[in-house]
């Protein structure tokens, strides 16, 4: 049994396509549990239609909304009991075999710790179709790697197991995103995994909530560069982390703890003693130290 946990708002353009792609599964133990977060169009009325269709899809109705994406989706993860779930946003399109191939993968891992697999995504225009093979482009395993992304691994693209629900449902003072957390606790607590195969399609339009994806490493460097007066640390994904560590300080291993505070410490050094920081704990951005260190050198820190 999978549960796929949609966060909904405003998604009558491309919601009933999405749906359909779950429908078609080749897999088809799934619950969609779906939480929307007080839509004005109609979403909830494309939703309630397609409910009566397949009794698979379940709305929750519970009178919350407003929450933001982020809680939305950590709303939903309070609400389900499944041994699998998966994150599913409005408007991609998964491929056929999507379940099937990460039910399959995470299955081969120990259920006792927080486990977490990610495939890759096509990114997908309805109007040119297929624009790149491949959205994601760096596959952390740890916090030195991690940090300086300002970012998680796409939660749509994601399977992860009931103990990893148990870590993630715990409420926190703040949320940058919902997979943000993801991939944090599954570096800090358990383990991650990264299907080489892309499973869906990530539809880039104008509404995208995380932006729209580069699709390459060196389209990520032109923006690098177009985007010099942006900061190179996002102070929501720092007050992200800075959340997340505050609760679960106690359980997190002496040297995670020790990379996550020594981040954390980051903006109150000045610019050497930051860059001798980088380079000693080896800090990393798509994999290069290096990489980091010239993004730092373009750009203020925070």
């Amino acid at each position: 049994m999978v549960d796929i946990l949609m966060a909904t708002y405003n998604g009558e353009a491309f919601l009933e396509e999405q749906v359909q792609s779950i429908i078609a599964q080749s897999f088809t133990d799934w619950r969609l549990l779906i939480h929307d977060d007080g839509s004005t169009d109609n979403t909830v009325n494309i939703l309630r239609r397609l409910m009566q269709k397949d009794n698979r899809i379940q709305l929750l109705e519970d009178g919350i909304s407003h929450m933001g994406v982020a809680r939305n989706f950590i709303h939903l993860v309070t609400c389900t009991s499944a041994p699998y779930c998966m994150f599913c946003d409005q408007d991609d399109i998964w491929l056929p075999n999507k379940v099937e191939e990460m039910l399959s993968e995470i299955k081969q891992y120990s259920q006792d710790i927080p486990q977490v697999v990610y495939s890759n995504a096509y990114l997908w225009t309805s109007q040119n179709g297929i624009i790149s093979n491949k959205n994601t482009l760096t596959y952390p395993t740890t916090l030195r790697q991690m940090l300086f992304l300002n970012t998680g691994i796409q939660g749509a693209a994601a399977i992860f197991n009931r103990a990893m629900c148990e870590v993630i449902e715990q409420p926190l003072s703040f949320y940058a995103m919902h997979d943000h957390v993801l991939l944090l606790a599954g570096i800090c607590f358990g383990e991650v995994h990264y299907l080489p195969e892309s499973l869906m399609y990530y539809r880039q339009h104008e509404n995208n909530l995380t932006g729209n994806a580069p699709g390459s490493i060196a389209k990520k460097i032109t923006l690098m560069w177009q985007n010099r007066n942006v900061p190179l640390v996002s102070r929501e994904h720092y007050n992200g982390l800075k959340s997340f560590y505050e609760y679960f300080r106690e359980g997190v291993r002496v040297d995670d703890r020790q990379v996550i505070e020594m981040f954390l410490s980051l903006p109150d050094k000045n610019c050497l003693v930051r860059l001798w920081r980088i380079v000693q704990y080896r800090f990393k951005l798509f994999d290069s130290t290096l990489f980091l260190v010239v993004k730092m050198c373009i750009r203020r820190y925070i």
